[in-house]
């Protein structure tokens, strides 16, 4: 009964929890570091506002970071919150002539709301606020403090958590409404480096791949005249004038967490230029990331754990400039692996071919066991109200919770939806913005009810 008194409280409160929505959706909150007294621009400033005075409202207690993270309270005089629930604000940039309509006005179609942010985490994050004060609304008394907490940094580092630690604890359960149904436990660790090397391959310049976290979908170099190679691969094409040959490889992108999804253009055009001896350090790529494979296997590094699944390697970003050839490697390994392995075995194969290595980034893979009361307790709130069987997912991505011992990722994905998120014309269905409201309310309740 006091379910169903919650829900239907829920289902009262849509018109107003739409208006709030629309009301972050017009703020253009992309994270952008600065110096002043707004430490992410002033759009991340405003939407936090927003979210802030719709809590004060409700009658919540609340505390504003220094417009890095905004945390919402239960209650003020609870004591230490038991549950964390973690959601942003900010959002990434959106190319208006790209959607079919302005991505910064949130648009309703068909049940769905349009918007940069409608699923990615603004939804989200009004879904977490009106679950809590609807449990308040119910007359439910709870025996643990809830803390809710809103960042402004989630997409461009999450400085803001780094920040939130140095002034308050986090709560020692933490779920984020920024990822997938049913839960996430597992996320793999990442790496990410550089490899350098002076060459004298006859390369005049080389660019190849934009971000170092994807597959790259092209592939270019300029070459001195004569250096020939063989044109096997029908996704090479070569153009030649009296000074220089271009080859342009054309492979297919895709996340490096999911390489295999993609066609690695890098290399892809290493594999066609070591055809000739000239070309040795190609060469020595090609043989350290042999076309067609993603799991490490040239850097001896391939693994899998039954659980969090098997190693990716994507060499994603590679250029000559001034002699210099300079790549850049992205790596997502399970959980029975060590970083310190990892380095080990690759600092010896990579000086095998002349080539040093600068470490950009490396974090350990995070794991909260299934059987935890926690995870089995947001399991039981999604098949309750999905009627769906709960299970556990392992990524290779990494969530707002990487860094945060104990927690996990619930929601608002459902499984099987494609959202565009980070992508144009983003979108969150209503009824599934309903849906992740009631679940957060349902595991507010069962986790911290009396």
């Amino acid at each position: 009964m006091l379910r169903e008194k919650i829900n239907s409280i829920i289902e009262e409160n849509k018109p107003q929890m739409l208006r709030l929505l629309s009301r972050l959706v017009a703020v253009p909150s992309v994270s952008a570091h600065d110096n002043s007294e707004f430490p992410y621009g002033k759009p991340c400033a405003q939407a936090l506002d927003i979210m802030m005075d719709a809590a004060k409202e409700m009658g919540f207690a609340v505390r504003n970071y220094e417009y890095r993270v905004g945390a919402v309270d239960w209650s003020s005089d609870m004591g230490e919150a038991q549950l964390g629930i973690l959601s942003h604000l900010d959002v990434v940039p959106a190319i208006a002539e790209n959607w079919t309509s302005d991505p910064f006005s949130m648009t309703e179609k068909d049940g769905y709301l349009y918007g940069r942010g409608t699923i990615d985490n603004k939804g989200p994050s009004v879904a977490a606020l009106y679950a809590l004060y609807a449990v308040r609304i119910a007359g439910v008394k709870l025996n643990k403090n809830v803390r809710l907490l809103f960042g402004c940094d989630e997409e461009n580092g999450s400085s803001d958590i780094a920040y939130y630690l140095t002034q308050d604890k986090m709560p020692p359960m933490v779920f984020t409404p920024d990822g997938n149904y049913p839960v996430i436990h597992i996320e793999k660790g990442m790496m990410r480096f550089t490899f350098t090397k002076k060459t004298s391959d006859p390369i005049i310049s080389m660019n190849a791949g934009t971000v170092p976290n994807a597959v790259p979908a092209a592939a270019q170099a300029i070459l001195k005249a004569g250096s020939m190679i063989s044109q096997a691969d029908d996704k090479l094409r070569l153009t030649e004038d009296s000074d220089a040959i271009t080859a342009t490889y054309t492979g297919l992108a895709a996340h490096a967490s999911t390489p295999e999804a993609g066609n690695n253009a890098i290399t892809g055009l290493m594999k066609a230029l070591s055809s000739n001896k000239a070309f040795r350090d190609c060469a020595a790529v090609a043989e350290l990331f042999p076309h067609g494979m993603t799991g490490g296997e040239g850097l001896g590094i391939a693994a899998e754990d039954e659980k969090s699944g098997r190693l990716t390697c994507v060499c994603s970003m590679l250029k000559v400039e001034d002699g210099v050839l300079t790549g850049t490697v992205d790596i997502r390994y399970p959980v029975n692996v060590t970083k310190e392995q990892l380095l080990e075995k690759m600092t010896s194969r990579f000086g095998e071919f002349g080539f040093e290595l600068n470490i950009l980034l490396m974090n350990d893979p995070h794991c909260v066991p299934e059987e935890s009361d926690f995870v089995q307790t947001l399991l039981s709130v999604y098949e309750e109200e999905t009627g769906e069987k709960g299970y556990c997912i392992a990524i290779g991505g990494g969530t707002y919770v990487h860094e945060i011992k104990g927690g996990v990722a619930f929601g608002a994905e459902l499984p099987g939806w494609d959202y565009h998120m980070h992508g144009d014309d983003e979108f969150f269905p209503i009824d599934q913005l309903m849906i992740t409201t009631r679940m957060i309310a349902a595991a507010i309740l069962k986790i911290c009810g009396e």
